[in-house]
């Protein structure tokens, strides 16, 4: 992933590196082919292009894909407050309508509460029309055995 690529919306460039990097090495990541669109304070924004091995008969794309690229996201705009590493505590999804195989699966996620120890943030997944796919919310826990400083990771 070429950060020339990700549009910046008034991040820090160290804390834009570290969220790069961090998800950018993600086995499951590259295997699933995520993508950034952006980043910026309290938000971020992904794209996946599913593959026919996580769709169902008729070409939709399994609930459990669409439930991670919920997830990944909503995980990504926690961290773009501060740096901090955040894990996923609880995630709640709503399926709206299908979403098929081979066509641009589009992730937007917001903190909605930015606290420092827990966050919660809500995404909105949307097609390649542009057609609201599902809607989540996640609640996310600081992990403490992670520190950044200056986009730096240091396992305590």
């Amino acid at each position: 992933m070429n950060n020339n690529e990700v549009q910046n919306r008034g991040l820090d460039e160290d804390v834009f590196d570290f969220i790069l990097k961090r998800y950018t090495k993600a086995n499951c990541h590259e295997t699933l082919g995520f993508q950034f669109i952006y980043l910026g304070p309290g938000q971020a924004s992904l794209k996946i292009y599913p593959q026919p091995e996580y769709s169902t008969p008729g070409g939709r794309v399994h609930g459990g894909m669409i439930a991670v690229l919920a997830d990944t996201v909503m995980g990504a705009a926690a961290v773009t407050i501060d740096g901090q590493v955040f894990r996923t505590v609880e995630l709640n999804i709503n399926y709206i309508a299908p979403a098929y195989e081979n066509r641009e699966l589009r992730g937007e996620a917001q903190v909605v509460h930015p606290g420092k120890t827990i966050r919660v943030v809500e995404s909105s997944l949307f097609d390649d029309q542009g057609k609201l796919v599902a809607r989540s919310k996640g609640t996310f826990i600081r992990d403490i055995k992670f520190t950044t400083e200056r986009g730096k990771l240091n396992i305590l």
